[in-house]
């Protein structure tokens, strides 16, 4: 009887093993998996009280009632069962109405997690958005020989024109105010997987490009992998230059004299900076050096302390810049975490500037004073881009605004009057769990009072052509040279 009892009990683990194992083959896919309207709702009523409660775009560019019944038809809309990135999409969409580059939709960690694992298919040819067009600029295996002609311009990708792609990708791609070169700037980078994310993943692409004057059509397998490379658009970083890895600076001279230095940052990082910049502008100074060329290009921002330690190097004189925000703390804190990271940030921000209160808004003054010991006065270029944004639109708003640089490349993706940011908290929605960043502070320049809903503007724009690209040509960094160049002979 004892063996009898023994062997049941084996036998009932293994029956709950298999069922489990079986449970865990049948559970729904989070990539496939739909949630109800209700959910959904729910989930898009939390994100409308958060932003309301707290996003500092808030009566920037639209009013608060605008914003109200922009997310109460957004609700009343959602009647389908959609899956996690159905609903994102919608969510992004949304979010685009706000005008501002810092609020971002993220898919939960788990849709992520399981995405990872799978494969998915990709056209083997790359394709480079510009401006409006779009022309094939490279093969996935570069042994193999292209069916297109390196620098053909596509008009349609699987029957949909490709003008059409390039406005319905921007849409999910949020910039300051009305701002339209950091769209333009972003698809180009990530076209090759936006347009197959939104338009489909057949098993065969066929498209239609132009052959001389010509309509041409092929048809070729997709490739299926987890992830494509990115294209080799990246600036190349001289092999002269002096690298401060954690600072993310890079810095050389453009001439034999050590008359122009170029100093190119990647990000305003919050590591070994202030020696960095110790180092750097009092070999300028010792230098005599007369031309400073600034590199902002695809500076996506960082540390605003590492703006200012930047700008009072270059500024003549004492400039201020106003944090701001309406809340004390996190408002619906079970979404979020990590709330005393903005009572920190409060707290250090009372420390380091002058706190005045206008009504339920805090304002946080800091005040930018101008370094005396190896602080540079010579000629300064900027260049600048659609993938120069926050800390690096600071930098360049309060140079412009000082009338300090001449300014080359193209209108900025960060607004000159400032941005949203300070501390971004992730909020989970509570069905879906797909992540909302809110900013929850306003990065006021002071010294652009008004609201213009654009970037920097530069005083010499700079436009690629198919051909420039290819050739890997540096366009702004010669248009600096020529300009140097012309004040010399002055």
């Amino acid at each position: 009887m004892a063996f009898l009892k023994q062997f049941s009990s084996i036998i009932f683990i293994i029956f709950l093993l298999n069922q489990s194992g079986f449970s865990q083959r049948n559970k729904e896919s989070v990539l496939k998996k739909k949630y109800s309207p209700v959910q959904l709702q729910q989930d898009a009523e939390l994100m409308k009280n958060v932003f309301l409660a707290m996003h500092p775009v808030i009566g920037i560019y639209n009013t608060r009632i605008h914003y109200n019944n922009l997310f109460d038809k957004f609700i009343s809309e959602l009647t389908d069962s959609l899956t996690e990135k159905q609903f994102r999409i919608k969510i992004k969409i949304i979010i685009d109405e706000l005008h501002c580059g810092h609020t971002e939709a993220l898919l939960s960690n788990q849709y992520y997690k399981e995405a990872s694992k799978q494969k998915y298919n990709y056209s083997p040819y790359f394709f480079l958005p510009i401006k409006d067009k779009v022309y094939l600029i490279a093969a996935l295996n570069k042994k193999k020989d292209t069916l297109i002609k390196k620098g053909a311009e596509i008009i349609s990708i699987n029957g949909v024109g490709v003008d059409s792609m390039l406005r319905y990708c921007k849409r999910f791609i949020s910039t300051d105010g009305f701002n339209q070169t950091g769209k333009e700037h972003y698809v180009q980078l990530g076209f090759n997987s936006f347009y197959p994310s939104l338009f489909g993943r057949p098993d065969t692409f066929t498209v239609d490009y132009l052959s001389g004057k010509n309509v041409k059509r092929v048809k070729y397998p997709a490739i299926n992998v987890k992830t494509i490379p990115q294209l080799p658009l990246a600036i190349r970083i001289d092999s002269s230059c002096k690298h401060y890895k954690r600072a993310k600076i890079h810095y050389n001279y453009l001439d034999d004299k050590n008359k122009t230095v170029y100093l190119k940052l990647d990000a305003f990082s919050r590591k070994r900076t202030n020696k960095a910049y110790r180092k750097i502008f009092r070999e300028v100074k010792n230098n005599q050096t007369e031309n400073l060329v600034l590199d902002l290009r695809n500076n996506g921002g960082g540390s605003l302390e590492n703006s200012y330690k930047l700008l009072s190097y270059l500024l003549d004189t004492t400039q201020t810049q106003t944090l701001r925000t309406a809340i004390k703390t996190y408002p619906y804190k079970k979404y979020t975490s990590k709330p005393i990271l903005f009572k920190l940030m409060r707290f250090g921000f009372g420390l380091i500037s002058k706190k005045n209160t206008v009504n339920d808004t805090d304002n946080f003054v800091y005040t930018i004073k101008p370094k005396k010991k190896h602080h540079y006065n010579g000629k300064i270029y900027v260049l600048i881009n659609g993938g120069s944004f926050s800390a690096s639109c600071l930098v360049a708003a309060y140079l412009k605004a000082n009338n300090k640089a001449v300014f080359i490349g193209e209108e900025t993706s960060g607004a000159i009057e400032g941005c949203n940011a300070g501390i971004t908290p992730f909020y989970n929605l509570p069905n879906t769990k797909i992540k909302i960043r809110v900013p929850a502070f306003r990065v006021a320049n002071d010294v652009i009072p008004n609201i213009t809903g654009h970037g920097i503007m530069p005083d010499y724009e700079i436009k690629y052509s198919i051909l420039d690209i290819l050739s890997r040509k540096d366009l702004e960094i010669l248009k600096a040279k020529e300009l140097i160049r012309k004040t010399k002979l002055q």
